[in-house]
């Protein structure tokens, strides 16, 4: 191992999905909203977030970007759509406590920050700050998440 090895980026596979955040990961029936829990927009996980940082889970162009930042949608080159949902209801809060750092349009790879999250200020607001990942659309290729477990910013989720 080189002096320097220790900062490469990681690489990742294009077929590759990864958390947008750290934190605890759930299963869609564990989210306390009926929207995310009955997956009624897709295949849905939930992560209960350690920090406030929050980043592309896969390579592709963000399609969608909520001037409130509260949630963003990136579709990939195979046609697979996901969609980031920081919090719940927290669309009410009108952008308080989010920072964006893309635009609707721009074209990310996996493990940009997209957004970062005041998640003590949400939680003060009273909303839950669990962040949902859904595959919106499944392209070419299939994606299954691994067994829910600790997750850290980069963690590879699929199988």
């Amino acid at each position: 191992m080189g002096l320097f090895d220790k900062f490469k980026k990681k690489e990742f596979g294009i077929n590759d999905v990864i958390t947008p955040c750290s934190g605890e990961m759930i299963p869609a029936k564990s989210i306390n909203d009926p929207i995310f829990s009955q997956e009624m927009l897709g295949k849905t996980i939930g992560i209960i977030p350690t920090d406030g940082n929050i980043y592309a889970p896969v390579s592709g162009k963000l399609e969608v970007m909520y001037p409130t930042g509260h949630a963003f949608g990136i579709s990939r080159e195979d046609g697979t759509s996901l969609l980031v949902h920081i919090g719940i209801d927290t669309v009410n809060l009108k952008g308080q406590g989010f920072k964006v750092f893309h635009k609707q349009g721009d074209d990310v790879k996996i493990g940009d920050k997209i957004v970062s999250v005041d998640l003590n200020l949400v939680k003060e607001k009273g909303y839950d700050t669990t962040t949902m990942l859904i595959i919106t659309e499944i392209g070419t290729n299939q994606i299954s998440y691994i067994d829910y477990q600790q997750v850290n910013k980069l963690s590879v989720i699929n199988n």
